[in-house]
C-alpha cells in the first residue's frame, strides 16, 4: 500500500516538472491519463467508484419513482401495474387474419361507417386506448377520502353495433381507473350480429380480464344482461354501455356506497363523448333525481325535493354522498349482484335492444324498492357515454310499438289500481294486450315485496296521484292553439313562470286536477299557485296547502269550463304569453279544455 501511494506522489511530481519546463498541453494531457490509468487499478478506487455510482443511480430510480407516482395521483389514481401495458395504440384484425394497426381509410367510406356504427370509425380508430379524459367531478368528490373495502367489480357490457375501437376503449378504461384487487372481471356479451372481440382481446394481452359470452341468436338487452350477469365474478354489477369510457376517479366512491348497503341499486353520473370528433364534454345536469310518469317508460328528471336534502345535510361531504331517488332510466347502472339475482334481474320479456330505452330499468327500480332495496344516485362515480349520431336502427314506429308493449307489462303488474292514470297518458294502450313474467310475479310474490300505493307514499312522495281524476291533459285555451306549458319549471327546485305556448302534446303540458285536493298539478308533484310577487300571474311550486283550484263548466256536462283559483279566473292573453288570474267575466278568453293531445 505504501509503495502505490510512493508511486502515485512521484508521477504527481513529475507532472509538475513537466508543467514547469513544457506547457505543451499534450505532454500534460498524456502523463495525466497515465496517471489516471494507474489509479483505476487500484482495487480501492474502484471499488469508491462504484459504490459511488449505485448510490447515484439509485437515487435516481427513487425520483423517478416519486415523480411517476405524483403524476399518477394527478390522474386520479391509476394504477402502476397497468399504465405500463397501454401505451400502444389499437391493433385490428384485417380480412385476413392479420395483426396491424390503424391505417387510413378510402375516401368515402367515413360516411358508410357514420351509417352503419352511427359513429365515426376513422376518428375511434385514430385514437389511443389510454388516452387522457377530464375529471369534471365536483371538487368535494376528489377531496373526499373513502373507505379502502375487498368488495370486486365486474364490468358488464352488451355488445351491439359499436366498432371494435370503441369497445376497445371501453375496456382498456375500465381496466386503467380501477384498481386491479377491485376489479373482478369485464364480461362482454356477444350475440347474432355483433362484432367477434375475441381475437382484439387475444392481441391485446386482455383474456386473463375479459371474458366473452357468446349466444347464436339475437336477445333483447334485459335477456343479454340478466345471462351475462350469471358469468360475472364480482360483488358488483357495472352495466355500461359499449360505446362509453369510465372516467377517473368513478371506482372508489362505487365501492364505498356498496360496503354500506350491499342492496343497491345505483345509477352512475355522465359526461358526454361527442360521436364524430370524439371530444369529451362536460355534463351538468340541473336534475339529480327521476321520478316515474304514468307511462311506465319514461321518467320526468326533477331537482333534489328539500326532504331529501336535510337527509343528505346529516352525513358528511353531503354534496358527495348517495341521493336517493325513486326510479332510474337510462343511466349506468350498477347493482349488488346477490340482490340482483335474488330479485329475478330484469324483465326478460321488455322488447328493445342495446341501441334503445326500453323501459326496463324503470320497472326494476320499482321492484327493487319495494323488495327490500335501495335505489341512489352516485355524484362522485362517472362514466361517459358516446352520443350516437344518425337515426336508430330501428324506426321510431317501430321503436314506438315497443315501448308501449313495455309499458303495458310494467303497468300490468305494478298499476293496476292506477288504470285511469295509465290509459289516460297513454290512450294507445287501451288497444294493446301485454303479457307478463310469472318468473317475476313468483319472486315478487316469495319476497312479500309491497305494492305501488306503498312506493308512491313511502318513496316517490313527489309523484304525482290521489283521488279521483276529474281532468287530465294539456290545458288548451278555446281561443286559439295556445297551451299552459310549464317551460322547464317542472323539474326545477326553484318557483317558475309556466306560459301559454303553441300545443304539442309534451310532458311539460300534461295537467291533472283531482278533486282529493283539487289541485292542478304536473307529474312532477308541482301545481299552479299565486306568484309571491306579481298578483296576478300564475306561478309553478311544490303543491302546499290553499293551491286549490275549481272547475266550471260552461254549461252542464260541457268539456270547456272556467279555472277558478281564489275567486278569480284563468286568462288567456295573446299579447302576453303569462298566466293572469283576473276577476271571473265569463267570457271566452277565459274559457278552456282539458285535451288528450298526441305528441
Amino acid at each position: 500500500m505504501n509503495e502505490l501511494r510512493h508511486r502515485s506522489t512521484t508521477e504527481e511530481d513529475r507532472l509538475d516538472e513537466i508543467s514547469e519546463k513544457d506547457h505543451s498541453f499534450t505532454a500534460v494531457q498524456t502523463l495525466l491519463l497515465k496517471v489516471i490509468e494507474k489509479k483505476y487499478n487500484n482495487v480501492h478506487f474502484r471499488h469508491r467508484a462504484f459504490l459511488y455510482l449505485s448510490l447515484f443511480l439509485l437515487l435516481l430510480i427513487y425520483f423517478s419513482y416519486t415523480l411517476v407516482q405524483a403524476l399518477q395521483c394527478h390522474n386520479a389514481g391509476l394504477t402502476t401495474a397497468f399504465e405500463e401495458t397501454l401505451d400502444q395504440q389499437p391493433v385490428f384484425i384485417s380480412d385476413s387474419n392479420k395483426r396491424g394497426f390503424a391505417v387510413v381509410e378510402r375516401s368515402g367510406e367515413r360516411d358508410l361507417y357514420l351509417k352503419k356504427f352511427r359513429v365515426d370509425k376513422l376518428r375511434s380508430d385514430s385514437l389511443p386506448l389510454n388516452r387522457h379524459l377530464a375529471d369534471y367531478r365536483p371538487e368535494v368528490c376528489k377531496v373526499k377520502l373513502y373507505k379502502k373495502t375487498r368488495l370486486t367489480i365486474s364490468v358488464v357490457i352488451v355488445l351491439d353495433i359499436a366498432p371494435p375501437s370503441v369497445v376497445l376503449r371501453a375496456i382498456f378504461s375500465a381496466i386503467r381507473r380501477t384498481r386491479p384487487e377491485n376489479l373482478a372481471d369485464i364480461v362482454l356479451y356477444a350475440q347474432k350480429g355483433s362484432v367477434d372481440m375475441s381475437e382484439y382481446i387475444y392481441a391485446h394481452s386482455l383474456s386473463q380480464t375479459v371474458r366473452i359470452v357468446t349466444s347464436p341468436t339475437k336477445k333483447t338487452l334485459s335477456a343479454a344482461r340478466n345471462e351475462a350477469a350469471t358469468y360475472a365474478k364480482g360483488d358488483i354489477l357495472v352495466f355500461i354501455p359499449e360505446a362509453s369510457e369510465i372516467l377517473p376517479g368513478w371506482a372508489e366512491p362505487l365501492l364505498e356506497a356498496f360496503s354500506d348497503n350491499p342492496a343497491l341499486l345505483a345509477g352512475l353520473s355522465m359526461d358526454e363523448i361527442n360521436g364524430e370528433t370524439f371530444a369529451q364534454v362536460e355534463h351538468v345536469p340541473w336534475h339529480l333525481i327521476s321520478i316515474p310518469r304514468w307511462d311506465f317508460v319514461t321518467a320526468a328528471p326533477i331537482e333534489i325535493p328539500e326532504h331529501e336534502q336535510k337527509r343528505r345535510g346529516l352525513l358528511p361531504y353531503p354534496d358527495a354522498s348517495p341521493v336517493r331517488t325513486p326510479v332510474l332510466q337510462f343511466l349506468p347502472w350498477a347493482a349488488g349482484k346477490e340482490h340482483f339475482l335474488k330479485l329475478g334481474g330484469l324483465d326478460e320479456g321488455m322488447l328493445g335492444t342495446a341501441s334503445e330505452v326500453p323501459g326496463d330499468i324503470l320497472e326494476l327500480s320499482i321492484r327493487w324498492w319495494s323488495c327490500g332495496g335501495e335505489v341512489v344516485y352516485l355524484p362522485c362515480s362517472k362514466v361517459a357515454f358516446v352520443t350516437l349520431s344518425g337515426g336508430p336502427p330501428l324506426s321510431g314506429h317501430l321503436l314506438a310499438e315497443n315501448q308501449l308493449y313495455n309499458s303495458g307489462r310494467t303497468a300490468t303488474r305494478w298499476g293496476s289500481q292506477y288504470s285511469q292514470f295509465y290509459h289516460e297518458a297513454v290512450p294507445k294502450s287501451r288497444y294493446q294486450s301485454a303479457s307478463h313474467s310469472s318468473r317475476l310475479e313468483h319472486v315478487i310474490s316469495s319476497l312479500s315485496c309491497q305494492t305501488l300505493n306503498w312506493f308512491i307514499v313511502n318513496i316517490a312522495v313527489d309523484w304525482n296521484f290521489g283521488g279521483k281524476l276529474i281532468r287530465q291533459g294539456a290545458i288548451k285555451s278555446t281561443q286559439g292553439n295556445a297551451c299552459v306549458d310549464a317551460m322547464g319549471h317542472d323539474g326545477r327546485y326553484s318557483p317558475g313562470r309556466p306560459e301559454f305556448y303553441s300545443c304539442h302534446g309534451g310532458y311539460s303540458q300534461r295537467w291533472v286536477y283531482l278533486t282529493s285536493n283539487k289541485q292542478i298539478r304536473t307529474e312532477t308533484g308541482k301545481c299552479l299557485s299565486s306568484d309571491p310577487y306579481w298578483h296576478d300571474v300564475i306561478t309553478l311550486d311544490y303543491c302546499g296547502e290553499g293551491h286549490q283550484w275549481r272547475w266550471e263548466p260552461v254549461t252542464g256536462g260541457s268539456n270547456i269550463g272556467y279555472l277558478i283559483y281564489k275567486d278569480l279566473c284563468l286568462e288567456y292573453r295573446p299579447e302576453n304569453h303569462l298566466l293572469f288570474y283576473v276577476p271571473c267575466k265569463q267570457t271566452a278568453s277565459q274559457q278552456f279544455t282539458f285535451e288528450i293531445i298526441p305528441p
